[in-house]
C-alpha cells in the first residue's frame, strides 16, 4: 500500500487528533490538577500538539509499497515520536509529572493515537463502501446498455 498522504487526510487527522487531545487534557486536568485554572493561552496547546503529531506521521510516508510489518513498525515509531515530543515539550515548559501522572499520560497518548487511526479507518471504510456501491450501480447500468 502506497502511503502518500493527501491534504484532506492530513487535515482530518489533525482535527480528530486535536479533538481527542482537548478531551484528554480536560479529563487529565480534572483528575490530577483540579485546582489549576488556565488562561486563554491554554486553548493553543491542543492544536499545537495535534499539528506536531500529524508532522510525526511523516515517518509513515513512503513512495513505495510497504509490507504490513513495515507499516506496523512505522506506526510504532510514530507513536514513540509523539510520546517523546509531548513529554519533551512539557519538560521544556517546566512541567515535571509524578510517575502515576506520567504513566497515565503515556497510556492516554497511545489511546488517542489508536482512536485517531480507528476513526480514520472507519471513514476510509465508509468511503470505500460508498464507492463500491456506486461502481456496482454503474456496472449494472453499463451492462444493460450493452445488451
Amino acid at each position: 500500500m502506497k502511503n502518500e498522504p493527501k491534504l484532506s487526510d492530513l487535515m482530518m487527522a489533525f482535527f480528530i487528533c486535536t479533538a481527542c487531545i482537548t478531551i484528554l487534557e480536560g479529563i487529565m486536568g480534572m483528575l490530577f490538577f483540579p485546582d489549576v485554572k488556565l488562561g486563554y493561552n491554554a486553548f493553543f496547546s491542543p492544536p499545537l500538539f495535534g499539528f506536531l503529531s500529524v508532522l510525526c506521521g511523516a515517518v509513515t510516508w513512503s513512495k513505495k509499497e510497504l509490507s504490513v510489518k513495515q507499516i506496523l513498525f512505522r506506526r510504532v515509531l510514530q507513536l514513540i515520536l509523539i510520546e517523546v515530543m509531548i513529554f519533551g515539550l512539557n519538560f521544556w515548559a517546566g512541567n515535571v509529572f509524578e510517575p502515576v501522572v506520567a504513566v497515565t499520560l503515556a497510556f492516554s497518548i497511545a489511546l488517542v493515537f489508536i482512536t485517531v487511526y480507528v476513526v480514520l479507518w472507519i471513514n476510509d471504510q465508509r468511503s470505500a463502501t460508498a464507492f463500491n456501491k456506486k461502481l456496482k450501480e454503474y456496472q449494472r447500468i453499463e451492462g444493460k446498455r450493452r445488451i
